[in-house]
Parts: structure tokens; sequence; C-alpha cells
């Protein structure tokens, strides 16, 4: 099952989750809105109604809490634009910044920073243990 590729690899491929009828629906409404982009994409993409909307579907849930928890919640959302018109190089790397709600200097967290008007920090380990990304979604189990 996919929790075990999870918890013995670190990932899982989990075909078919969205529908194609999702995946279209979604890029019509980014096509339509007035997102602020930059050469990668669109950072705080969950201020999008319809990325919000998407977030909160059962199925994206399902799999976070399935691996987090049943109290994991949807935090980021980050839209890439990796197209022949749009691409770059990205290597292989952990994110190890999380947005946050306000500073405050707490062992183990730093250095900050600021993007797109969203403060960030580097997290610890057990900070990071508690979030996992989905096609294109970071969700985050409370603190324990």
């Amino acid at each position: 099952m996919w929790q075990r590729s999870v918890e013995e690899h670190g990932f899982a491929i989990i075909p078919d989750v969205l529908a194609g009828e999702d995946i279209s629906r979604l890029s019509g409404d980014l096509a339509d809105a007035q997102l602020r982009r930059s050469r990668a994409g669109v950072r705080h993409a969950l201020r999008n109604p319809a990325v919000a909307g998407l977030a909160q579907d059962s199925r994206l849930l399902r799999i976070a809490k399935g691996v987090l928890g049943s109290k994991a919640f949807p935090f980021r959302a980050t839209l890439f634009d990796k197209s022949p018109a749009s691409n770059w190089l990205v290597v292989w790397h952990q994110d190890t910044a999380l947005p946050l709600r306000n500073k405050q200097e707490v062992q183990g967290w730093g250095p900050w920073s600021v993007k797109d008007g969203v403060i960030y920090a580097h997290a610890p380990a057990d900070a990071l243990s508690q979030v996992m990304a989905l096609p294109g979604y970071g969700f985050a189990s409370p603190p324990r």
C-alpha cells in the first residue's frame, strides 16, 4: 500500500488521485485568475479560491491524513509553471523553509526570510517530519 512506501522510502506514487476534469477545471480557473507570477510560477497559491477548494478535496486530505494523522491540514500551495515557454533547472533538494504567521525566536528555527510578504524560517527536523507535499500542496499536522 502507498503508506508503506512513504514509511520506507519517504514518498509514494499514487496514480489517478485527481481526475482529468479536475485538472482541466483548475487549469482554466488559474488561466482566468489574476495571479502574481514569477518566472517560476506562483507562491502562496492557496490565496486563490480554486486552489484553496482543491486543497480541501477529500481525496487529497485522505492521503495527507493517512500519513500525518487526522488533524492534517493544507498550509501551502505553490504553482510551478513548467512548460516549453517557461522552464528552469532545479536540482534535487528538500525545501526546509516553512511559511509562518509571525516571527518568534525559537531554538532550531532560522535563518528567517520574507518571500512575497510572508515570513519564512528554516525548520528543524522534528517540524519537517510533520510536513508532506502532495501535487503542488503542502500539508502539515499540528505540533505535538
